[in-house]
């Protein structure tokens, strides 16, 4: 018989502007360009000497 664990909580965090702030309490929008700065991260860390990824800035209307 299995005893009951209880379920592995976690938490985020990233650092803006000096201050380590929980992902969960940030807005989608900025959640969102997060996940793209990981995800460029990685892809440059996956690809290095073979290819460079970058996020391109649009200009706000």
């Amino acid at each position: 018989m299995k005893r009951q664990r209880e379920p592995i909580r976690v938490e985020a965090f990233v650092t803006v502007n000096g201050e380590e702030v929980n992902i969960d309490t940030l807005s989608k929008e900025k959640r969102s360009e997060i996940g793209a700065v990981l995800k460029v991260t990685y892809l440059n860390a996956l690809f290095r000497g073979k290819a460079v990824f970058h996020i391109e800035e649009y200009p706000k209307p």
